[in-house]
């Protein structure tokens, strides 16, 4: 469920527009204007702003905004302004270029989307740079990182509640055996999660877990030092299928980490999910912080890019 509050009474684009264009004038921008109107308009009604404000006042309003505004305020306002699916696009071309540090956001596009959602994404992907997001990942990421990227973004699964409870079992024994004593080779384990429907997933993960006394995968995948980015990135995929929420609820958590804010991937999972499923994300961060996502934001920054954030998580109107 979407967190951004849009009024009863909407205006109409051009009176939108209009509002932005007083919201450039003047001795300096007035960015609360500008998130009084766009932190509280659907993607569909933003489309519509921008037609109007290009159509009305001869400049694109995305350029404007970027020339008005700055720094990660900046950043989170174009995000939001970008189409969607063409913003998934965008952010995992932007990741290929960074693979090994940037893969978290292959991983998220390929595993929280349900596959009619991952296709789309590759689908204007394509249209965007002419390439395949498979293509890029192939080229860009090498070992078993590469060979775990393409299975995930490769794969159109099944998105039904059927299990095969059977093939779960003996899934979740060739997981145990692949993870097992340290071992590096990790092939059918690629197979299993980079292809399985996340119901199918999930009947596994729950055998393993029988299976190893109450050991949870995540735990018995493995750990420590590695420079390839391949162990993080198959804790995250796994961890993402098992339960998107309380993924992003630890991707939150991390980012506002006392020892500093990454404002990347705050800006990240707070634009993508507000207005498709951040009321879950918010309701399990706050059971598993203890304090609401809105006063964890409202702490960890500051300004304009506060009080954006903070709109689009639901906060006031």
């Amino acid at each position: 469920m979407a967190t951004i509050k849009v009024p009863q009474v909407v205006p109409s684009p051009a009176e939108d527009a209009d509002a932005l264009l007083k919201a450039f004038q003047g001795w300096g921008t007035d960015e609360q204007a500008v998130i009084a109107v766009l932190a509280h308009r659907d993607a569909a009604q933003r489309k519509l702003i921008s037609l109007a404000y290009e159509q009305n006042y001869n400049e694109g309003l995305i350029q404007r905004l970027q020339s008005e505004l700055s720094g990660d305020f900046e950043r989170a306002v174009y995000h939001w302004m970008l189409d969607p699916v063409e913003r998934q696009a965008l952010m995992a071309n932007a990741a290929t270029k960074r693979i090994q540090e940037d893969y978290a956001v292959i991983v998220e596009i390929a595993c929280a989307n349900s596959p009619s959602e991952l296709l789309a994404v590759k689908q204007a992907y394509h249209g965007l740079y002419r390439r395949s997001l498979e293509e890029d990942v192939a080229a860009r990421a090498t070992g078993d990182l590469r060979s775990l990227l393409l299975a995930l973004v490769s794969t159109y699964r099944y998105d039904g509640d059927d299990v095969d409870d059977a093939l779960a079992q003996s899934e979740a024994k060739i997981i145990r055996e692949s993870v097992a004593d340290g071992a590096t080779h990790h092939g059918e384990l690629i197979r299993i999660v980079g292809t399985r429907s996340r119901a199918q997933l999930r009947a596994t993960f729950s055998w393993f877990r029988d299976d190893e006394h109450s050991t949870s995968i995540t735990k018995a995948l493995p750990r420590g030092a590695d420079p390839t980015g391949y162990s993080h990135a198959l804790r995250s995929a796994v961890r993402c299928m098992a339960d998107a929420d309380k993924y992003f609820v630890k991707v939150l958590r991390n980012a506002m980490h006392k020892s500093g804010t990454d404002e990347e991937s705050l800006t990240r999972v707070i634009v993508m999910h507000a207005e498709k499923d951040l009321k879950g994300i918010k309701d399990k961060f706050q059971k598993r912080a203890s304090v609401a996502l809105e006063q964890a934001i409202a702490r960890d920054t500051s300004g304009d890019y506060k009080s954006f954030l903070v709109a689009l998580v639901g906060s006031g109107i």
